[in-house]
């Protein structure tokens, strides 16, 4: 390659980092451009579409990752040689790496095979391990009080800059599922399908004899049931406990385009397996104590802006009416209830009517109805 073409390479690299940055962070440009590089990733779109059994992508969206996929097949990684903002960032060191051989097998297209049969049964297996989507789990960490359980999620991008330093580009050439799919879309022009299926057989036997009976595992056993998920409450527009956990691949866009900071990364030790390190609703406050906040009504922003579909786009009309939560009355603070005075502001403000009274002589106190609160 010319000093010339090299240059410019890098010049595009530097240029899709910066915005890959800017738009995930946040600036004077369209809220729901956080998705954008996220869903960049065509395996993040078919192995979310396998597991919902539907197609989550509007024409507007899928565009630009059917681009990604056609220019795989037409030159094999040169999304990743040119775009790919994790892909610029392990670039970086690999000029000063040792060129030490710590892993020699290439497990991308194990990785890649295993998620794909997984998602078929609808338990997706190490979904989160998407380039773009560990990307974008980074930068969360530059908006607002961040949770342990953030930092660690986000570790994963960094740990490949460490190793990249001993052996080059670790993960683009031996890990990266994305980068498998490429190299596996591109063998299909220059090979044929025959040839190609071949010289991944091994690929799709493993996927097959692990992704499946692994992801029957995870369905059964690594996600809590509908009762125990009552303890914590998924952000607007998720759809059941299993769905949400199986589809979200953990890029925090809805956590970095969130307002009012009421979306977290929750914490590892109150999850069951399948939903580790998943985005939950909740608040922290500046010295990083946990505490409730409050959900905008008007706001769908964390709804727009999921590229993998584990959150449905809402309109203000289905958000009122959908239930995230329950409220719960704090009785050792409630003035009706602990210093028998007369107050019911609640009922008065609660715009759902989901207060009703329950009486200590005539003295009214509040009541939450369970079946009309939103949370």
């Amino acid at each position: 390659m010319s000093k010339a073409v090299t240059t410019i390479r890098w010049a595009v690299r530097l240029l899709g980092l910066g915005a890959a940055v800017f738009f995930a962070v946040g600036g004077p440009v369209p809220y729901f451009l956080a998705r954008l590089f996220p869903g960049l990733s065509p395996w993040v779109a078919g192995m979310s579409s396998f597991a919902q059994r539907r197609w989550y992508m509007g024409v507007f969206w899928a565009a630009p990752a059917i681009v990604v996929l056609a220019m795989g097949i037409w030159k094999g990684r040169l999304f990743c040689r040119w775009i790919c903002p994790s892909g610029t960032l392990l670039a970086l060191p690999s000029r000063l790496s040792l060129g030490r051989k710590i892993l020699r097998v290439r497990l991308g297209g194990y990785i890649f095979w295993i998620v794909l049969v997984a998602s078929l049964v609808g338990a997706p297996l190490l979904g989160f391990l998407d380039p773009l989507s560990t990307f974008s789990r980074v930068t969360v960490m530059w908006r607002g009080p961040v949770s342990p359980a953030a930092i660690v999620s986000g570790l994963i991008l960094p740990l490949m800059l460490i190793l990249g330093a001993v052996q080059p580009l670790i993960w683009c050439t031996h890990l990266c599922p994305l980068g498998y799919l490429f190299d596996f879309s591109r063998s299909f022009r220059s090979l044929g399908a025959t040839k190609t299926i071949d010289r991944t057989r091994r690929k799709i036997v493993l996927g097959v004899f692990l992704g499946l009976p692994a992801a029957g595992l995870l369905r059964k056993y690594a996600f809590a049931s509908g009762d125990a998920r009552q303890r914590v409450a998924l952000p607007p527009g998720a759809k059941d406990p299993q769905t949400f956990a199986s589809a979200c691949t953990r890029c925090y866009a809805c956590v970095n385009v969130c307002p009012t900071g009421i979306i977290h990364v929750g914490n590892p030790l109150a999850q069951k397996l399948g939903e580790l390190f998943q985005p939950e609703v909740g608040y922290f406050q500046d010295d990083g104590r946990p505490d409730f906040g409050f959900c905008s009504e008007p706001c769908m922003k964390c709804t727009q802006v999921c590229p993998a579909g584990a959150l449905s786009p809402l309109t203000l009309r289905q958000k009122r009416q959908r239930k995230i939560g329950t409220a719960e009355i704090d009785r050792p603070k409630c003035l009706s209830w602990t210093d028998k005075k007369y107050c019911m502001v609640c009922q008065e403000y609660c715009p759902y009517r989901a207060i009703e009274t329950d009486f200590d002589g005539d003295l009214p106190r509040p009541v939450v109805k369970e079946d009309t609160c939103r949370g």
